[in-house]
């Protein structure tokens, strides 16, 4: 059946111009070949554009092989429409991922007294997003205007300062350093005499980088530990910077 090989043939080529156009817009951008915003905002959309089409023609393809029980073309039918899943279902999850998150990219477990960048604002080259903490800054959500500090406390409450009791500055320090070691985030300055941590994670996909610094200071019978994270580039992080320090937290507290 000529049409089954022709649809089936149509869906594989579509696929792969979806497959490389998102490759390249990607990596491009990680590479520092263009600016974010023209990797995301002007070329990725046409991956999308791609793995539609490749959607479309792959289900025309199954739909037709099913029903005239024939399998032309099957390798490039089916691989078509499997790899328009992939190609649509990445950035798929990440947009579901995102939605009902503030519209915020600074996060800390400190509001009143945040951590504060000193190595990395040297590093951040390119960088729309100030080092300073944006706690008053305000953003509209829902139709109400908020600080960046109120939407934290609302969406992430779980987030604040970790207190260990029985345990030394000095050797909660060396602890929180290598948990972030452990994170596989880039370390970029240690600084024991101030207890200061400064890291960063860079993204698989597009090489969004999240600056984090982690401070550890005495308290009480004990010491405490702060983590800030913050994108470079963007008006939201789509939760992950929050990611970021719950998975730190955790890792911290269970080590």
């Amino acid at each position: 059946m000529k049409f089954l090989g022709v649809v089936g043939r149509l869906a594989f080529a579509a696929f792969l111009a979806a497959l490389a156009t998102g490759l390249t817009a990607s990596f491009g951008t990680r590479l520092g070949y263009w600016s974010w915003r023209v990797g995301l905002e002007k070329i990725f959309p046409f991956s999308l554009y791609l793995g539609t089409l490749a959607f479309v023609l792959g289900a025309v393809w199954v739909v037709t092989a099913l029903a005239a029980n024939r399998a032309t073309g099957f390798r490039y039918g089916l691989t078509g429409f499997l790899g328009s899943l992939v190609v649509l279902g990445v950035p798929l999850v990440e947009y579901t991922q995102g939605l009902g998150k503030p519209p915020i990219h600074d996060i800390s477990t400190d509001v009143e007294h945040p951590p504060e960048f000193v190595a990395l604002v040297l590093q951040r080259q390119g960088a729309t997003n100030p080092p300073s903490y944006d706690g008053p800054h305000r953003v509209t959500m829902d139709g109400k205007s908020y600080t960046t500090t109120q939407l934290q406390k609302k969406y992430y409450a779980d987030i604040h300062t970790l207190g260990r009791l029985g345990i030394s500055p000095e050797q909660l320090f060396k602890h929180a350093l290598q948990v972030a070691k452990d994170m596989g985030w880039t370390i970029v300055a240690v600084a024991p005499d101030e207890g200061r941590i400064e890291a960063t994670y860079t993204t698989f996909f597009f090489g969004f980088v999240s600056d984090i610094v982690i401070r550890v200071k005495p308290s009480g019978l004990g010491a405490r530990v702060d983590v800030r994270a913050k994108s470079r580039v963007g008006d939201a992080d789509g939760g992950t910077n929050a990611k970021l320090i719950r998975a730190y937290v955790k890792k911290l507290t269970n080590g």
